[in-house]
């Protein structure tokens, strides 16, 4: 009777764990979008081409398809910082498939992805990233948001921004 009781506890302890093994996967279909993003700030300025940059990797971070657009317009001073620089932003991401998407339809998981810290979003692009937060996150289809950013205008904030968020991205074959 014991051996019994043992072994049904040992399976029990090993069921979690072999459940966090598996992927949950979600049948999904790209859909093409389109964004005019227009970058308001008081403490930190982009030139266009940075401001590109920046962007782009983070909609590359949170699972945008690879072929995205992202142009700048409306700039003035060729490499130096604007005032209010804006992009143009074309971009497919991963929803979930509908009922008649089942011949498009492909297999994504959720990932958690971090956008702040060494080589993402710092301290400097805490309004970058309440915007990024506001009007793009949105074309993502995403759950779990964790976001601290305490930005003051003409002021760096100190630490690190904490925005990571769980994102539908293909999944591995």
């Amino acid at each position: 009777m014991f051996r019994f009781g043992a072994l049904l506890l040992a399976c029990a302890l090993l069921e979690p764990a072999r459940g966090a093994a598996r992927e949950e996967v979600v049948p999904v279909v790209w859909k093409t979008q389109e964004l005019r993003f227009d970058y308001v700030g008081f403490t930190s300025k982009y030139s266009c081409d940075g401001l590109r940059d920046k962007v782009e990797g983070v909609l590359l971070r949170l699972g945008a398809r690879r072929d995205l657009e992202v142009r700048p317009f409306g700039c003035s001073r060729m490499g130096a910082p604007e005032s209010l620089p804006s992009l143009q932003i074309k971009i497919s991401t991963l929803i979930p498939a509908g009922q008649g998407d089942a011949k498009d339809a492909l297999e994504a998981r959720w990932e958690t992805v971090s956008l702040g810290g060494v080589g993402k979003l710092t301290s400097g692009d805490c309004e970058l990233a309440d915007q990024i937060r506001t009007k793009i996150l949105p074309l993502f289809t995403s759950r779990n948001l964790k976001s601290q950013t305490d930005c003051v205008p003409h002021q760096l904030p100190a630490g690190n921004i904490l925005l990571n968020v769980d994102v539908l991205v293909p999944a591995k074959n």
